[in-house]
């Protein structure tokens, strides 16, 4: 059959990953040129300054409140106070080495930032994004410097799943299309909420990967990214599907966030992002016709068929969070043998004698390592605690780790980097 497919390189992926915010602004106060003389005064958002405290602007003369909503510590509800000319504005304290999301609440309404071209979207959620630059964000900031790798957009039929199409992305490493290499492969795969684009947006997975390999830290492999909602062929926003939506895919709101280095976060809250695999939250209750059966027998095959890759056990892995820890798990589980590196993020398993003996013959296939990690003030914490005790009694080599953080992608990039410069040694 022939496979659209959509290649991003260059310019596109700088684009489309949106990398990167606003770091040098004209003068507040400076008037628009051209057709922007006629439009009002220039509005700059959001500002940083040298002491990496933000100043957020909005031109929003007729409105009678406007609150800045962003996920760092005490981020929410910030009043914002109007100027003469209509400008609303306020000044964040120094805010750490991250790619942060906010947005506006106009008169109740919420508003991005029209100064701020930069957004992400999280479901039927869209923030703008702040990337506040330094040593900590190394791992996931872009370097135009170094060798960059390509995204490509691939649909792949589904048996298993009854559709005739599905959509995945594929990042490919640095020099894949002019070598004759063979390469090792990471399945990676979203939380709730989350589709297919999740991975290059919000995690910047193809950016991390491109760091790593260029600092020798990484081998140079493929990175898998499919769509983990067994009712979703593809993720919103193109168009591709019914309007409205077959599924609307609806991630809840950050919690707010601890300023633990500037990375953490206060604790679930109302509602976070990738919450636990639950009933009716996209979890298969069995195994058989599930999205995690059709990753095993259809996608890894269709991979192996389309792209050079080393197709074996100890050449492939997988890492999931929160709803795809608990797709990795199901995956794993059904499948000893299949896989010989595996990460499970914020989620949990069973410390029960039958889960164990589950485990043991995940061991007996040969894994080389079993790491587990959840944020410290993460929901997820001590279901990810009980996986890795089950884990132990099962012999795997396992091990935890922990960021400070919630249950959001702060901790989930750290742990991308922290397993991709592992796998495949």
């Amino acid at each position: 059959m022939n496979i659209p497919i959509r290649l991003l390189s260059g310019a596109a992926v700088i684009a489309f990953v949106c990398t990167t915010a606003v770091f040098s602004q004209p003068s507040p106060g400076q008037a628009a040129a051209g057709r922007g003389a006629a439009q009002g005064p220039r509005v700059v958002s959001p500002e940083i300054l040298p002491d990496k405290k933000v100043t957020f602007r909005l031109l929003a003369p007729k409105a009678g409140e406007v609150l800045l909503n962003g996920n760092w510590d005490n981020g929410r509800n910030i009043k914002m106070t109007k100027d003469d000319a209509g400008i609303w504005s306020v000044t964040v304290d120094p805010l750490g080495e991250q790619l942060w999301g906010y947005s506006y609440s106009v008169d109740g309404l919420k508003v991005l930032d029209p100064g701020n071209g930069e957004y992400q979207r999280d479901g039927n959620r869209y923030d703008n994004l702040l990337m506040i630059s330094g040593p900590a964000s190394e791992l996931w900031d872009f370097r135009p410097e170094i060798p960059h790798g390509t995204v490509q957009a691939i649909w792949y039929p589904s048996e298993i799943l009854k559709q005739k199409g599905r959509r995945m992305y594929v990042y490919t490493p640095p020099g894949y299309e002019t070598s004759k290499a063979n390469y090792p492969v990471l399945y990676l795969l979203h939380g709730g909420g989350g589709d297919e684009d999740a991975w290059t947006t919000m995690g910047r997975a193809n950016v991390i990967l491109d760091n790593l390999i260029a600092q020798g830290k990484a081998k140079p492999m493929l990175v898998v990214m499919p769509n983990g909602n067994a009712a979703q062929i593809v993720s919103q926003g193109y168009a591709y599907g019914p309007t409205p939506p077959r599924q609307s895919v609806t991630a809840p709101a950050p919690p707010p966030v601890q300023a633990a280095q500037g990375l953490g976060a206060a604790g679930r809250g109302p509602a976070a992002p990738g919450a636990p695999p639950t009933p009716g939250r996209g979890m298969p209750q069995v195994y058989e016709r599930s999205y995690p059966q059709s990753l095993v027998k259809e996608i890894i095959p269709f991979i192996e068929k389309n792209f050079r890759v080393i197709a074996n056990k100890d050449n492939r892995a997988i890492a999931g969070l929160s709803m795809g820890g608990g797709h990795t798990t199901m995956a794993t589980n059904n499948n000893p043998g299949v896989f010989g590196w595996i990460a499970v993020w914020s989620a949990g398993g069973q410390d029960t004698e039958e889960y164990v003996n589950t485990l043991k013959k995940v061991n007996a296939g040969g894994v080389k390592h079993y790491w587990i990690g959840a944020g410290t003030t993460d929901f997820a914490l001590n279901g990810s605690k009980t996986l890795y005790s089950a884990a132990q009694k099962a012999g795997l080599n396992a091990t935890f780790h922990s960021a400070p953080g919630a249950h959001y992608w702060f901790i989930w990039r750290q742990f991308l980097g922290e397993f991709g410069s592992i796998i495949f040694k």
